[in-house]
């Protein structure tokens, strides 16, 4: 299985706060995070 993830600031952020984590696939434990960083105006 291959993943692949991409993340963007959006027009109105100056630093892009999104967040992803895919743990190695060797390891017994998969793992895929997301995080939706909101931030604030």
């Amino acid at each position: 299985m291959e993943f692949l993830a991409e993340t963007d600031k959006g027009k109105v952020r100056e630093k892009n706060q999104d967040y992803y984590y895919i743990s190695d696939p060797n390891t017994d434990l998969k793992l895929l995070i997301l995080a939706d960083g909101m931030g604030r105006i």
